[in-house]
């Protein structure tokens, strides 16, 4: 039966890849169309989101066409006279990949998938690693991809790069070491500018949380937790997908928490599988789908997370963040890894329930960041702004 899978799974990909091959002989590019894609089609989110609303408000970009990829194409928001949303792989999606002069992603799209002569391709990536990436990892606990398999994912990746957008110089280091940029001479190609997707939290409005909460029927008088934990490599079936990675109790939560907070829970988006928040209603609410993370953040006053890159987007606001990692040993000595020392992340680290509620409990008088948080955004965080989208454009567009 896996010979059988196997062996469909390679007929739909060489399938995908003649698609490609007959749109780039369809089509010609042109520098005036940009194709977006977060999330492999997920979602209009992260960096591409940023980038593309910028373009829209600049007058300078009138006459440019842009093209979304998106697994469900039902999307009012986007119809518009100068943007197209396609079906992601499918033939449009391929022969608009071959049109556009700009391919802005922030994930590995197919291998197959390469640019050419006349066409930029832009990784802004989705977010500044806490966890090992790309080639640097050297655990073998993931599911779907064997280490090789990986090297030849993220090396691939690099022969496509025209531009790489890094939030710091930190993160620079880390993907020219993560997709060995150095060995095809693209060091420089890596662009330190800050994270586009990052000027939506300088920007937000009191007003903008007030309509958030309304859109997710939140209470205004309660304190708000985000709890968003990552997926974990070695967690998959064929059937359901990755699983999902809630280490949270919920009835002992309510039971600590429940008269001051709400808890918001937001799955990774690798995660199918929905959480069953029924029997907590009123307390915790399940944001799996909210499109963009930005929302999240701007209305909660405290994270809880384990080693997704998501604290570091949020450290910009300056509110309180807390590592709940229970199974932190296994994580570190199995699956991934880590580039930093977990003394010199910017809140306090715990494997225990009791332990993560006393700090946020300490933390809803009137949290103030110390000298250890400023000091952490000084060093990851310090090209956000909320004019980056603009300073990314003007070093990758051609006009």
């Amino acid at each position: 039966m896996k010979r059988i899978k196997d062996f469909l799974r390679q007929m739909k990909l060489l399938y995908k890849r003649f698609l490609y091959l007959l749109a780039r002989l369809i089509e010609t590019p042109d520098k005036k169309t940009v194709f977006f894609e977060a999330y492999q089609g997920r979602s209009v989110a992260c960096s591409p989101k940023a980038l593309y609303e910028e373009m829209k408000s600049d007058e300078k970009y009138r006459g440019y066409h842009f093209i979304w990829s998106l697994r469900n194409t039902d999307r009012d928001d986007l119809k518009d006279y100068d943007t197209t949303v396609v079906k992601f792989e499918s033939f449009s999606y391929y022969r608009a990949l071959a049109k556009a002069g700009y391919w802005i992603f922030n994930s590995n799209p197919r291998p197959f998938l390469k640019p050419g002569k006349n066409q930029a391709f832009v990784q802004t990536w989705h977010g500044t690693p806490l966890k090992k990436i790309g080639c640097d990892v050297e655990k073998t606990g993931n599911a779907l991809t064997k280490f090789s398999q990986i090297n030849k994912i993220y090396t691939g990746e690099s022969e496509k790069i025209t531009y790489m957008i890094s939030p710091s110089a930190y993160c620079t280091e880390k993907f020219i070491s993560a997709f060995r940029l150095k060995d095809v001479h693209k060091e420089d190609r890596v662009l330190t500018t800050g994270y586009p997707r990052n000027d939506y939290l300088f920007r937000a409005t009191k007003e903008d949380c007030a309509k958030i909460k309304k859109k997710l029927h939140i209470p205004g008088n309660k304190k708000i937790i985000l709890y968003a934990p990552t997926f974990r490599d070695n967690q998959y079936s064929a059937v359901a997908g990755f699983e999902l990675a809630n280490y949270m109790d919920f009835d002992l939560a309510k039971e600590y928490l429940g008269e001051e907070y709400v808890i918001l829970f937001r799955a990774h988006y690798f995660i199918s599988r929905k959480l069953d928040a029924e029997r907590h209603r009123g307390f915790v609410y399940d944001v799996s789908e909210v499109e963009d993370i930005n929302e999240l953040y701007v209305i909660s006053d405290i994270l809880v997370t384990d080693y997704s890159s998501v604290f570091f987007d949020f450290a910009n606001l300056k509110r309180g963040i807390i590592f709940f990692m229970p199974d932190y040993l296994e994580y570190k000595n199995h699956l991934r890894d880590f580039y930093l020392d977990m003394d010199q992340l910017p809140g306090p680290v715990t494997g225990n329930q009791e332990e993560l509620f006393a700090y946020i409990k300490s933390f809803s008088k009137d949290f103030k960041a110390d000298e250890k948080y400023l000091n952490f955004n000084k060093k990851y965080n310090y090209l956000d702004g909320p004019h980056t989208g603009k300073k990314v454009l003007d070093m990758i567009i051609e006009n």
